[in-house]
């Protein structure tokens, strides 16, 4: 089932690092596969994307997703 965020992409300094995307209700979301496009602290991006079927992880932070679209907001 396909989702669509908006959001701010955040990095976060946690173990080896990783970016992340917290939406406007605070919500937390951890992309998998995050475009190095969108890999810019403080960008305002609007995805869609779907819950990632292995979620387990070593990062106790969000929810795991894999994006099939994006774009930033401008």
């Amino acid at each position: 089932m396909l989702m669509t965020i908006t959001g701010t992409v955040r990095y976060q300094d946690l173990g080896m690092g990783f970016w992340g995307i917290i939406d406007h209700s605070g919500q937390q979301w951890r992309p998998l596969n995050l475009p190095s496009a969108l890999q810019k602290e403080g960008l305002e991006v609007h995805i869609t994307a779907k819950k990632a079927k292995d979620q387990m992880s070593s990062v106790m932070w969000g929810t795991a997703i894999e994006i099939t679209d994006y774009q930033p907001v401008s």
